[in-house]
């Protein structure tokens, strides 16, 4: 279940913070809660600028919205041509894009700061600046990307706020009173590292939207939660102590055991990784799941759950309330964006509005 009201308040609250307000980062199919649902809630929050990752997802989200809304797409330009007829901007990470994309009303170039993943390299930034691709655009932004945001103490945040500042610094330059330009580097995180953080320009926000702790290391989430997974009862089985559950008889019981086997395996989003590692509820009770995670299923010991609790169709709750998406991260032995995405789109989302 996703609560739509949820990331449009998330959204209202970061767009909040920064000083230019907030983008909305809907890639990965809005981090596998729906990207057409997600966005249009954005959009009627007050969302109006846009990141995806592909040119396919930008053209889905551009039929989606339609136009009026700006839409990036952070992999970069492939085909100038389609860029064109859906009017996406191609975040340009190469001088050879930059190049390529001359002429167009809008132009984004990305610096890298020290990820060493995309993005100029800060010695190409001045020949990128003065390129008829940056100079002519009407509207331009400079980003960049944090890669340590979610570690408030590590030093390469302040290290990649400098050299961003740098870039802004030439940029500004190589403007010389000309058309003002949007600085973009803060991401989920960057949102809660500080007042000069918040001060650079406009954020660019994901994971929090989605209600997911964009400060792993705060007591109390600061963004609202916005999904819950159920998952139901499809079988239910009471095994005698020494026998062995699921493939590879990995889990052995221990006593007279009330077994149940619920709808939900690694191809919707369980990893395999996390058997034997996690609990859910039902009703009151929580109750383990034990033996290796299949397919299309998960077994779960339901011998402590009261008995009218253990039915068929009975729906336990995987994710949701204190039983958070980072416990089942941690349990999974990963991190919060892999679950998200790991969402498969066979499992049923249901949409709430409010």
């Amino acid at each position: 279940t996703i609560n739509l009201s949820a990331i449009a308040e998330n959204w209202q609250r970061l767009n909040s913070r920064s000083r230019l307000g907030s983008a909305a980062v809907v890639k990965a199919n809005a981090y596998g809660l729906g990207m057409a649902q997600c966005a249009q809630t954005l959009r009627a929050a007050g969302a109006t600028r846009f990141f995806v990752a592909t040119l396919d997802e930008g053209r889905a989200l551009r039929d989606t919205l339609g136009e009026g809304v700006w839409i990036g797409v952070l992999e970069g330009l492939s085909s100038v041509e389609a860029f064109d007829k859906h009017s996406l901007t191609p975040v340009l990470n190469t001088l050879e894009q930059v190049n390529a994309w001359a002429g167009r009303d809008s132009a984004t170039i990305h610096v890298d700061t020290g990820m060493n993943r995309l993005g100029l390299a800060p010695d190409e930034l001045p020949e990128a600046l003065n390129s008829p691709t940056w100079t002519q655009a009407q509207t331009a932004t400079l980003m960049s990307h944090l890669a340590s945001a979610e570690e408030p103490e590590n030093p390469s945040n302040r290290d990649q706020l400098a050299r961003f500042q740098a870039a802004l610094a030439t940029a500004t330059a190589a403007a010389a009173g000309a058309r003002p330009f949007t600085p973009c580097f803060i991401n989920s995180s960057g949102h809660f590292l500080g007042q000069e953080f918040l001060n650079v320009g406009l954020g660019r926000p994901g994971l929090a939207l989605y209600g997911a702790n964009p400060t792993p290391d705060a007591v109390k989430n600061p963004m609202k939660p916005a999904l819950s997974l159920h998952a139901p009862l499809i079988q239910l089985r009471t095994v005698e102590a020494g026998a062995p559950v699921g493939y590879g008889g990995t889990w052995t019981a221990q006593r007279t055991t009330h077994l149940g086997v619920i709808a939900l395996g690694y191809a919707d989003g369980w990893p395999r990784a996390a058997s034997d590692q996690l609990s859910v509820r039902l009703g009151e009770t929580l109750c383990p799941q034990v033996g290796r995670v299949s397919m299309d299923t998960a077994v779960l010991d339901l011998t402590d759950a009261p008995e009218q609790a253990r039915r068929i169709g009975g729906m336990v709750e995987v994710i949701g309330g204190d039983l958070t998406l980072e416990r089942f991260a941690a349990g999974s032995g990963t991190i919060t964006y892999e679950i998200l995405t790991s969402l498969s789109r066979r499992a049923k989302r249901a949409y709430l509005s409010q």
